[in-house]
């Protein structure tokens, strides 16, 4: 059951949900008409800005003794890493806007930045985790108006009963990282962040 664990939190690791984000809006959203080869430059630039450079930054910071671990247990640890993801979903977002996507998309990721924000401050007082507040922000995506097919209709479905496992306390419990308290709290932090910047878009719409 560890070795589940394990890999239900390596698929749900906090660098790899905005590449989750940018798969779901081109598949379940008008964003599906999207020529493949586009998809493609937009998957694959959403995944080298947010998860492999940050990712191997961090890896060094461990090879090197500047944290215990890559799951960074000790949020002391946790400054340096969180500027890093902060700054790699900013380069992103401009990828994004160079590439010509709408700016509803743009605000997500932008409350992502801002949740990251919040929850790095949190750490220098308590530990709350980062799994569950990209899995929050993720949530709060499939509420955006533009995403009309249902989670039990889609591979969102699965998503969804995967994190509700994961942010809801039982894997965070059994890997003994996170109390209960710190996982709710990660995923309402995501969730309200992102949801709130995604009704920018809506106000965007009268600028």
């Amino acid at each position: 059951m560890r070795l589940f664990s394990n890999i239900i939190s390596g698929m749900f690791h906090p660098l790899l949900m905005v590449t989750y984000g940018v798969i779901l809006a081109l598949s379940f959203t008008y964003l599906a008409i999207y020529p493949p080869t586009m998809k493609l430059f937009l998957v694959g630039g959403a995944f080298l800005s947010t998860a492999v450079i940050p990712g191997l930054f961090i890896f060094l910071m461990v090879k090197n003794g500047a944290a215990g671990d890559l799951e960074l247990s000790d949020r002391k640890e946790r400054v340096v890493p969180y500027l890093i993801i902060i700054t790699s979903i900013m380069v992103c977002i401009f990828y994004m806007y160079k590439m010509m996507l709408p700016f509803w998309f743009l605000s997500l990721l932008m409350g992502s930045c801002v949740a990251l924000l919040i929850s790095l401050f949190i750490n220098f007082f308590w530990k709350i985790s980062a799994h569950a507040l990209g899995i929050g922000g993720g949530a709060a995506g499939r509420y955006h108006g533009r995403c009309p097919h249902p989670p039990d209709k889609s591979l969102l479905g699965l998503y969804y009963r995967v994190a509700g496992c994961r942010a809801g306390g039982y894997f965070p419990d059994f890997l003994k990282r996170h109390t209960p308290m710190q996982v709710y709290a990660g995923f309402c932090l995501g969730f309200i962040c992102t949801f709130v910047a995604s009704l920018l878009s809506y106000i965007y719409l009268f600028i």
